[in-house]
């Protein structure tokens, strides 16, 4: 078979590395959630990160400027308005279900853009009060290059992956509760969850779980998995399961896995159910939070012979759709957009008004040829 051309060359015109550091954060994630610091230190760091924009807009001069996660970067949208406020078109890609700033604070000008990774987002922000007029929505790319493999996995069985964070929100415990129940079924399979976690607990007790029901032998644990162990781990599986409870705003493990050949399983929360077209055909869907759905969908692949396989073969078609090439393409053009919008837009001169302390008549025709302190609008 002849693999599917998913390579685009995009080169930088930069010397490597062309990547600076130097923004502070104003929080991290903790088990708890977000944590963000407190008192002078949030004054100081923000002050840090709008002297550093101003300096790199000073000194790199760019054309466009592409945000991306700013959430504990900045408060509202204090740098995305220094960008455009020195006629630097952004483009801000949004990953999240919405931005760290309210709909009221968007700016407006009419070289700023939102971009959106799933329609999902995108009908949320619209929603929200959020403007969405110029709103697109481009896919995240998977780098389905790394993952793809010319030959579909054995089905021979289940064999099982989970790659995300170990989380409750991402639904670990629901793939586990399945897998007991299909144990209960007499169902052969085997079981992988891979993936680092913020709640050590959470894990101990879902491997409690698992010993509890004699699963110890079927079920593995890896903890985080580097890019290439998680090709490896692909290639001796053939399911992914992504159960997550938390609307997702996509899911880049999902095309990642079809690219392997793996069939996908997912609760299709949010944005993560735009990566299956129809169910039974490129992938399969089951309720989210629900076990007993999830081990039914499951134990429908062991006997589906030439279903199953269809399904796995879609993943070409899938795999091009949301590829980093595709992306990189359609991000590519809007980023030309507003650089051609930029430049067909004139600066604004200042009005300059010499009032002397007189009220100005409603129409404005006012003549005054003293020598007065100019007020600019």
């Amino acid at each position: 078979m002849t693999p599917p051309v998913f390579f685009a060359s995009h080169p930088s015109y930069y010397p490597e590395p062309a990547i600076d550091r130097g923004f502070l954060l104003l929080g991290q994630w903790t088990s708890q959630g977000a944590k963000w610091v407190k008192g002078e230190e949030i004054d100081a760091i923000v002050q840090h990160n709008q002297s550093l924009l101003k300096q790199q807009l000073r000194s790199f001069r760019p054309d466009v400027c592409l945000a991306g996660n700013l959430d504990f970067l900045q408060y509202d949208a204090e740098m995305l308005e220094q960008a455009l406020t020195n006629r630097v078109p952004v483009a801000h890609y949004l990953m999240n279900e919405k931005p760290n700033y309210n709909a009221e604070q968007t700016p407006q000008q009419p070289t700023f853009r939102l971009i959106t990774c799933s329609n999902w987002v995108k009908e949320n922000l619209q929603a929200a009060g959020y403007p969405t007029k110029t709103t697109q929505t481009i896919y995240p790319g998977a780098d389905v290059e790394a993952f793809y493999q010319a030959e579909l996995p054995e089905r021979d069985r289940l064999r099982i992956a989970y790659a995300s964070l170990v989380a409750p929100y991402k639904g670990a415990d629901v793939l586990v509760e399945a897998l007991t129940l299909l144990s209960a079924m007499g169902i052969e399979f085997t079981a992988t969850i891979a993936g680092g976690t913020l709640q050590p607990d959470f894990v101990a007790a879902l491997k409690q779980f698992v010993e509890a029901e004699g699963l110890q032998t079927s079920v593995e644990f890896t903890g985080v998995l580097s890019r290439q162990e998680l090709t490896e781990l692909y290639q001796t599986h053939n399911v992914l399961v992504l159960p997550s409870r938390f609307e997702e705003p996509f899911g880049i493990s999902q095309i990642e896995a079809m690219a392997a050949g793996l069939t996908l399983i997912t609760s299709g929360t949010g944005g993560a159910g735009e990566v299956v077209a129809e169910h039974g055909q490129d992938g399969l869907l089951f309720e989210s939070e629900n076990p007993f759905d999830l081990a039914e969908v499951l134990s429908s692949l062991v006997n589906a012979g030439e279903e199953w396989r269809a399904i796995a073969l879609s993943r070409t078609t899938t795999a091009l759709e949301f590829s980093q090439a595709k992306a990189t393409e359609q991000i590519e053009a809007v980023l030309l957009e507003l650089v051609a919008l930029k430049n067909s837009v004139s600066q604004p001169l200042p009005i300059k008004l010499h009032l002397g302390g007189k009220v100005a008549h409603p129409d404005w025709k006012i003549l005054d040829i003293e020598d007065r302190p100019e007020v600019d609008f």
